[in-house]
């Protein structure tokens, strides 16, 4: 345990410290040597730089780090943490650590569900370590997350809502999201709920996909569009894990169908 533990904060700089610090630490600090407790200097010794897109004020461990937690939130928050949700985190971590420490990652991470997550003050260290990007994403894949068992429940709805918010998600991007992962039940964004058709096939809203209102010009839509479609650009998520990567292209996938459900509407109206 105690090479296990060594082995997660040598990885990590601004993670280190902080709340998300003292949550891994409370499961793994007393496998620590006493020359190596949590916050010292002598952590860090893997001074790799963030890939792709994120801010380099540490590792891309401390990423993998805080997104822990947030799962961890996201997966307690209903009081029960389903197979479907486990076997989704476990494909992520496989994905970045390995079977062996992938299956050690997972371990603490179920212990890490019977513990009270303070997440204002978690996103708040995540908020001012990484950029607008990252945080995007990551609040992308906590909602496919959520779907996991094919369903949301209203507690994990208001969980992810509240982890947007505090990770300084704008409300557009959040709709986009929502829409794409739950559809439009939800209150959140309903100002974006405008010019919802039925009439189709297509059972979302591509307008709250693409972050608009119904309203919007021909060339307000191309410009949603191509603004969506950079947050998952192959080079803006080339840095993450796999799951992130898979995750782009598949809501890459709704957000191009949005569009062309969008331009098919509107050419029938002329």
């Amino acid at each position: 345990m105690a090479g296990f533990a060594k082995w997660i904060f040598a990885g990590l700089g601004w993670a280190i410290g902080g709340p998300i610090g003292a949550i891994l630490g409370y499961y793994l600090g007393k496998a620590l040597s006493p020359d190596r407790q949590i916050g010292s200097s002598s952590f860090g010794t893997d001074d790799t730089p963030h890939r792709g897109p994120y801010r380099n004020t540490g590792t891309q461990a401390d990423v993998n780090a805080a997104l822990m937690v947030l799962i961890a939130a996201v997966m307690k928050v209903d009081g029960n943490v389903k197979r479907s949700e486990l076997d989704y985190v476990k494909r992520f971590l496989l994905a970045n650590y390995g079977e062996e420490r992938g299956k050690e990652m997972l371990h603490v991470l179920q212990q890490m569900v019977q513990r009270d997550i303070p997440i204002d003050q978690v996103c708040q260290q995540i908020k001012v370590n990484t950029d607008y990007n990252t945080r995007y994403h990551m609040v992308d894949f906590l909602f496919g997350l959520g779907a996991a068992d094919g369903e949301f429940h209203q507690s994990e709805i208001n969980m992810l809502r509240l982890i947007a918010q505090y990770l300084g998600i704008s409300q557009s991007d959040y709709a986009s999201i929502h829409e794409r992962h739950v559809g439009s039940s939800d209150s959140y964004g309903s100002s974006y709920s405008g010019g919802r058709s039925r009439s189709s096939s297509y059972s979302k809203d591509p307008y709250r996909v693409l972050g608009i209102d119904s309203s919007a010009t021909d060339d307000e839509v191309k410009r949603a569009y191509r603004k969506m479609a950079m947050k998952y650009h192959p080079d803006r998520v080339a840095g993450m894990s796999e799951e992130l990567q898979r995750n782009a292209a598949e809501q890459m996938k709704e957000i191009n169908e949005a569009y062309e459900v969008i331009k098919q509407r509107r050419a029938s109206m002329k």
